[in-house]
């Protein structure tokens, strides 16, 4: 690695494959990453100048706060640290986005083309129904839905200058902004989508 900060867009998921290809010196992932955690990481980073060391984030949010007070930090590396951000399609700002570079081994993402493939060319009923499967277990359900409104993006956007297409693409934009929020609506964004997305 030469430069000193990477992003990966991508769901949580990939987190572990990541881990095991990047094998860190320090790692964790959040749910939300806000300013404290970005003071943390900034103070544990600047302790000791690390030995070509690599410091992995999954995150599933990041706060406006918390990506501004990484700027000082990516701006001005301790000599020898990396850092790599998983986190998930759009959600880093142009200003911090704009010190980093996009991490050189892109790794297979697990949601496959097929489920949104099958979903766009269904009927809203059988659409429902495969929402209801996708939200039947609690665990890791909010990861799911991002993987999936990402897959869904993906397939999309092979058809960008459909003007329908276009509209679709700003509806999931909206969707996955909701999803940021602490507690959202897991099946009201999804069955907002099974209304709105054209079937192909």
């Amino acid at each position: 690695m030469q430069h000193h900060a990477y992003y990966i867009e991508g769901p949580l998921s990939l987190y572990e494959t990541y881990k095991q290809h990047l094998k860190p010196f320090w790692t964790r992932t959040f749910e939300r990453f806000g300013i404290d955690e970005a003071r943390e990481l900034s103070t544990l980073a600047g302790l000791k100048n690390f030995d070509e060391s690599i410091f992995l984030l999954g995150i599933s949010s990041i706060t406006t706060e918390a990506q501004q007070a990484l700027l000082k930090l990516f701006e001005e590396p301790q000599e020898g640290t990396t850092f790599v951000l998983l986190v998930p399609h759009g959600a880093l700002l142009p200003t911090l986005r704009s010190r980093m570079v996009p991490y050189p081994t892109q790794i297979g993402h697990p949601m496959s083309d097929l489920e949104a493939r099958t979903f766009l060319a269904a009927s809203h009923k059988t659409r429902s129904a495969q929402i209801a499967v996708l939200l039947d277990d609690d665990e890791g359900v909010k990861e799911r839905v991002r993987e999936f409104v990402n897959a869904l993006e993906i397939e999309l956007a092979k058809e960008i200058d459909d003007p329908k297409v276009r509209e679709s693409l700003q509806d999931i934009a909206r969707v996955r902004d909701y999803l940021r929020d602490r507690s959202p609506s897991l099946k009201m964004l999804l069955e907002h989508l099974a209304l709105c997305l054209p079937k192909k």
